[in-house]
């Protein structure tokens, strides 16, 4: 017991993982209370992994089971607009127990661990932005060793625990622990911007190719790559012409960085090369989505009147409501020079409204970014405004419980 205790006191990489871990058995207690709540008050008996995977958590366990549907099946809504990286660890984990384990508690399973590490990764990467920009405010620290240790302590006990539960506890966060594809997007989304932190750039590429494997719009951190390539060469200049020409020049003088950006797409064009041989169509995940909704509106623009007007369903009107404020909120983390994450939450953001406001809460939550953009909000709300940040967090938690009820119903707003 003594080792432990001194392990968790000297190795900061072991207290964060045991403090991560009690949040995250916290909270997955607490939707084991709210499963039996739930049935004693609907007069059910149904189980965790029933209640916790609906919707499109069905067709990833018939996919884990059965692959992709053979093209000349009858059901229109062909499972083809699903990506497979996600589908392809479930498959691997489900392997190893010799396909004896539950699909649905391996999917639960999968989903976990990569929130996990989603959140370990990203205290890491608060860790790493933060002890950078000491050295960018406070150059002469690094020469001035007590200095540096007391700013060092500074970042070591702002532990990031606050984005931990935004993570594992927060608004949408039950998406987390079902057999859908967030967690493991934001798990690759998380380690992407940690190694573009850390200016390893080819590993950032490598999980940008795994997340455009997971997510079509996983392409879109290429666009985040080019920005935090920019700020480096440039040393975080804002753009100029002749900030351009000098990212050009360094950029075709280091062809591993060039090779971490082509890489971004790989997954997509790898699952779309296997659409064009499986089923005669690369474009297949795309065009089999007019078997969701036929409805059509002007892109963006179009999307978001007609549904901030209450001219659509009142869910979708909340929706647009919800997607004004996480524009916002992005605007935000353009202010405090998050560019990249601001980039890719409004890029992907955009993607989705070109169509539909449907869907938008959990493809926000599942863009990792806004996390980072609340947990800066939140911590700076110092003085008076401390009360205010309670009072947000508090909110917080009553939604998630109010939401994670909802999801136990199969509310189409959760859809």
């Amino acid at each position: 017991m003594e080792r432990l205790k001194r392990i968790y006191r000297e190795n900061d990489n072991a207290a964060l993982f045991l403090k991560i871990l009690f949040i995250m058995a916290a909270s997955r207690f607490l939707m084991l209370i709210l499963m039996i709540i739930y049935n004693l008050n609907m007069g059910t008996d149904r189980s965790i992994s029933f209640l916790m995977n609906q919707w499109d958590a069905k067709r990833y366990y018939f996919m884990v089971n059965n692959g992709y549907t053979f093209p000349l099946d009858t059901d229109p809504q062909a499972n083809w607009a699903f990506f497979p990286v996600y589908v392809i660890m479930c498959q691997i984990v489900k392997g190893l127990t010799f396909w004896k384990l539950d699909t649905y508690v391996t999917g639960m399973l999968v989903s976990n661990v990569c929130i996990f590490i989603a959140a370990f990764t990203a205290v890491k990467y608060l860790r790493v932005i933060k002890a950078r920009s000491i050295k960018l405010v406070c150059p002469g620290a690094v020469n001035d060793g007590s200095r540096l240790e007391r700013l060092s302590q500074a970042v070591r006990d702002d532990d990031g625990m606050l984005l931990v539960i935004l993570m594992l506890a927060g608004p949408y966060s039950f998406y987390f622990a079902s057999m859908y594809t967030e967690a493991a997007f934001v798990m690759f989304i998380a380690l992407f911007f940690y190694f573009s932190a850390k200016k390893k750039y080819l590993r950032a590429g490598i999980m940008a190719a795994l997340a455009s494997g997971t997510r079509i719009v996983g392409c879109i951190l290429v666009f985040s790559l080019i920005i935090e390539l920019y700020m480096d060469i440039n040393n975080g200049e804002r753009i100029s012409i002749a900030g351009i020409k000098n990212f050009i020049k360094v950029m075709l003088r280091t062809p591993y960085k060039i090779l971490s950006v082509l890489l971004c797409p790989l997954g997509a064009f790898c699952y779309m090369t296997f659409l064009r041989f499986f089923c005669g169509d690369p474009w297949a995940y795309k065009n089999v989505q007019i078997a969701w909704r036929e409805d059509e509106y002007f892109p963006i623009i179009g999307v978001l009147w007609k549904a901030c007007t209450g001219q659509i369903e009142p869910r979708y009107t909340y929706m647009g409501w919800f997607c004004i404020g996480i524009l916002v909120l992005y605007g935000y983390m353009i202010y405090k020079k998050y560019y990249s994450m601001a980039a890719f939450g409004i890029l992907s953001l955009m993607i989705a409204l070109t169509s539909h406001v449907m869907s938008t809460c959990r493809f926000t939550a599942g863009s990792y970014v806004a996390f980072i953009g609340l947990y800066d909000l939140l911590t700076n709300m110092t003085g008076r405004l401390k009360v205010l940040k309670w009072i947000i967090l508090i909110f917080f938690a009553a939604a998630e419980i109010w939401l994670l009820f909802m999801w136990y119903n199969s509310d189409c707003w959760l859809m």
